[in-house]
């Protein structure tokens, strides 16, 4: 990019931008924090599930063997529990599956939320340097206008010495 074509802004304005984009960063943060906590609660509440589905189908193992209702055959009460405690183990492997799309969910969105928090930091350096380049920048200004001062004082001290010369 040629220098002509730059765009050169004051530094006022650099300094609204930079703290626009500061801000515009730390809401994608905010945003992906967000996500990464829904993430996490899902994973913890698919866990749960798991949790809650093997306590009962180790629950329904121990009933296995009880002695069935009245007027329904031992066999037959037998066959009802095992198919129930088989419907247990696939609800449970799906949930496990379920856990497992969550948790690749999750590394996806932490992994979002460490690249924004990145460019948040970026941004937020960048907004410190103008920020410290104002800091030098007025310095120098009021050195410059410092050194103008002087140099006016001494034109007039020297003016007036070859005024008085003069006569």
């Amino acid at each position: 990019m040629s220098g002509a074509s730059r765009r050169r802004y004051p530094l006022q304005k650099l300094l609204q931008l930079r703290a626009h984009r500061t801000g515009k960063a730390r809401l994608v943060v905010v945003e992906k924090q967000r996500v990464v906590r829904e993430c996490r609660d899902a994973c913890t509440r698919i866990e749960g599930e798991i949790t809650q589905l093997r306590r009962e189908r180790a629950g329904q193992r121990l009933r296995m063997l009880e002695p069935p209702p009245p007027g329904i055959p031992f066999p037959l009460a037998l066959e009802q529990r095992e198919a129930h405690i088989d419907w247990l183990g696939e609800q449970e492997q799906a949930a496990c599956l379920r856990l497992q799309q969550a948790q690749q969910k999750l590394q996806q969105a932490e992994q979002a939320l460490a690249e924004a928090m990145q460019a948040f930091f970026r941004a937020k350096a960048r907004e410190d340097a103008l920020e410290k380049r104002k800091g030098l920048w007025r310095g120098e200004v009021i050195a410059l206008e410092a050194r103008r001062e002087e140099d006016a004082a001494a034109d007039l001290v020297q003016a007036v010495h070859i005024a008085r010369t003069r006569h």
